[in-house]
């Protein structure tokens, strides 16, 4: 797989990321995705707001930041961000389901989306460690 083919794949699965993170932020903050506030009840939230923020400015401002860094950025730092964001996206939801308990399919989706931008990051950060054929050193022979 080519560097162009996965930085692909990884500015695609960051701007995925930070797209359902903001729209569920704003589900959460408008009541669309009709979570009741009771789920909260064993956390140290009184609302869903907070969460939605978190969810909406951390998690999916950290998956923008990364798809434009991974797009236009400087390439030492473009696997890095979204090794960044991923793991912010891994322990958003781990808190989550640690506060509230697995009570949907989705966190699991979004759970491994996080595990997908880590795991994507790092095939970029190899593939761009490569020498490219043209600037390879002769061989000893």
């Amino acid at each position: 797989m080519s560097t162009r083919s996965i930085r692909s794949a990884v500015v695609a699965t960051d701007l995925f990321e930070a797209a359902s993170a903001i729209v569920g932020a704003i589900g959460l903050l408008t009541g669309f995705l009709n979570v009741p506030a009771s789920v909260l009840s064993r956390t140290p939230f009184a609302d869903l707001s907070v969460p939605a923020l978190l969810l909406g400015c951390v998690v999916g401002g950290s998956a923008l930041a990364a798809a434009a860094i991974a797009a236009l950025g400087p390439r030492p730092l473009d696997a890095m961000a979204t090794v960044v964001a991923g793991c912010i996206t891994v322990g958003y939801l781990t808190v989550e389901i640690a506060l509230i308990g697995l009570g949907s399919w989705a966190q699991v989706v979004w759970l491994l989306v996080g595990v997908a931008m880590i795991g994507l990051a790092t095939l970029l950060w190899r593939a761009e460690a490569q020498p490219t054929h043209a600037h390879e050193s002769p061989q000893a022979v």
